[in-house]
């Protein structure tokens, strides 16, 4: 009878334990996910930052195309600078990827164009025209990628 009392008390005892160690391990798994998720928001805000830079350099390329002289050169530098931003943009989803796929294709083509006109044998008239019409290509473009 004495045995079988020490018997469940012992078993009382190891459930015990067994419970603790159990709640135990449940409260470190919910603490390395909350690590987990601290370290999640930091990296989106860290994403969301970049987006919202990338579209605050697209902004102002199409403002100043709409609002004052853009020169050649300074032209082919903001294009730069755009491919620039637009590598450094994680491409996690596949709709993240296509998008800067897209937002590649497009700056580069513009980047050609620009190339083709700078080294182009035509009169400086012949070649502001086609400057003024890539602009308008340019912001055509940055606005639809802008809204993509």
């Amino acid at each position: 009878m004495v045995a079988d009392i020490r018997s469940m008390a012992m078993l009382a005892v190891l459930t015990s334990a067994l419970c603790a160690c159990t709640v135990m391990q449940l409260k470190k798994d919910v603490e390395q996910d909350e690590a987990r998720v601290v370290g999640k928001e930091g990296e989106l805000k860290t994403e969301e930052a970049r987006q919202a830079q990338l579209r605050g350099e697209i902004a102002r390329l199409q403002e100043d195309l709409s609002n004052r002289q853009v020169s050649l050169d300074d032209l082919q530098s903001r294009l730069a600078q755009l491919l620039r931003a637009n590598a450094n943009t994680p491409d996690v989803t596949q709709e993240q990827r296509a998008l800067k796929q897209r937002r590649e294709v497009k700056l580069k083509a513009h980047q050609k164009e620009l190339v083709k006109i700078q080294q182009s044998d035509e009169t400086i008239t012949e070649k502001k025209k086609k400057l003024e019409h890539l602009k308008e290509e340019i912001r055509k473009s940055l606005n639809l990628l802008m809204h993509s």
